[in-house]
């Protein structure tokens, strides 16, 4: 019985011990985190512990945004892994730069980031208008008096005069898989909510080969697109309602000038959201698991091609999300001029299957390639080019794809599914 007693007693004085360097350690990171901060702007905290689930709290959050005036604060920040010894491993390997004993599980929250909307945050870079825009942007505010960003005093004028944000954040590993799972919420209050989860393939710490295997967005409004429409009409001196035809008109435009071609029933249900928004979903599956970093050098046309994207409105799946390619003419007329781009050939999914050189492989990386090579015929994903020889991820049989490399000079028949262009 006694070295029951004994045992009991040396574990709990192991484990106030590994609390007791936790907790130390916490506030030494926190100090530190915070006089770096203070070397921008002013920035202070009430409080920082260590939670029986093994996270580092910190409380009473106050800051200046560096380079104005506008003060925000934060109730509560929580980062840290899903126990203490997971915890205790981790600050660990911080220390030793041993990263073979990063946890499983890593957690990041924030509860009740406020701050107000004042007009000196846009003339800094994080707040300030773009003079560019991007695509979802754009057809934000089509029809919205030419506008292409939304800034703090188009806010305002809105009605709002702060931000109250709470953020969940979390990394789930499965290290007998090789998947990573990342979630992603965030509640803005009379903004709105919403919510993004993607799953990675092949993935290991200290590793850039992950491969993004599915990806699900959900933007629940709750009020901000009402209000938007409602601005963009006062700006134009209509009413909301014909704003809202308005809106749907000039974003056929929009997508007709990047290539994308939706369908009816897509319109159909985005003419009831703009009239009564409440949520919109974008899954994605794609055919292959995908180098995330390839998103971001991809054309609108590529990457809704690629992704192989489901989209419900309003609780709505659209069943078909492509359409056909429409004449010039038939989009609707405009009271404003816009730039219309005809190519005048037939086209799938915004790109188009093309007579393409064997020589310009590399111009088309992640792009998809039909041929024939040494009497048989392929199809699949250009990778890479180097030299004389072209890697394309060909696929085998339905489902099955293999990376194989292709001597250029003995492709025939080369097709490449892309953009309309003059090689």
């Amino acid at each position: 019985m006694k070295i029951f007693i004994r045992l009991f007693i040396f574990l709990l004085i192991a484990a106030a011990l590994a609390y007791g360097y936790i907790w130390y350690k916490n506030k030494q990171i926190i100090d530190e985190a915070f006089t770096s901060l203070r070397t921008f702007t002013s920035a202070s905290y009430d409080s920082t512990f260590v939670s029986a689930d093994g996270k580092s709290v910190t409380r009473g959050i106050k800051l200046t945004f560096p380079g104005t005036s506008t003060d925000a604060s934060i109730e509560e920040i929580q980062v840290g892994t899903g126990n203490l010894i997971d915890s205790f491993k981790f600050i660990r390997s911080i220390e030793s730069g041993m990263w073979a004993e990063d946890p499983n599980t890593l957690v990041f929250k924030i509860k009740n980031f406020q701050f107000p909307l004042t007009s000196d945050l846009d003339s800094t870079s994080a707040f300030a208008s773009s003079s560019e825009s991007d695509l979802l942007t754009e057809m934000q505010l089509a029809g919205c008096s030419n506008k292409n960003s939304v800034s703090i005093s188009d806010l305002n004028e809105m009605g709002y005069s702060q931000i109250s944000l709470d953020l969940d954040t979390s990394i789930n590993i499965d290290p007998n898989l090789n998947q990573a799972k990342f979630t992603i919420y965030a509640s803005a209050r009379d903004y709105g909510s919403y919510q993004i989860e993607f799953l990675l393939d092949n993935f290991t710490q200290n590793s850039f080969a992950s491969k993004l295997k599915n990806v699900t967005m959900v933007l629940n409004n709750d009020g901000y697109v009402n209000r938007l429409n409602e601005y963009c009409a006062d700006l134009v001196g209509i009413s909301k309602e014909e704003y809202q035809q308005r809106h749907m008109d000039y974003l056929q435009h929009v997508l007709y000038n990047q290539s994308i071609y939706l369908s009816e029933e897509f319109f159909t249900q985005y003419a009831e959201y703009v009239e009564n928004p409440r949520s919109i979903k974008i899954s994605s599956y794609p055919d292959n698991s995908m180098d995330p970093f390839q998103l971001m050098s991809m054309s609108p046309q590529l990457m809704l091609s690629s992704l192989n994207m489901t989209v419900t409105i309003n609780d709505h799946e659209i069943r078909q999300l492509f359409g056909a390619r429409p004449n010039p003419e038939d989009l609707p007329a405009l009271d404003e001029p816009v730039k219309v781009v005809d190519d005048s050939i037939e086209t799938v999914q915004g790109l188009t299957l093309q007579d393409t050189d064997p020589s310009l492989l590399a111009k088309y990386i992640n792009y998809q390639a039909y041929f024939d090579y040494r009497g048989k015929s392929y199809k699949g994903t250009i990778e890479s080019v180097e030299g004389s020889v072209a890697r394309i991820n060909t696929q085998v049989s339905a489902g099955n794809y293999l990376q194989m490399p292709f001597r250029i000079s003995e492709i025939r028949n080369l097709q490449v599914r892309r953009e309309y262009q003059a090689d």
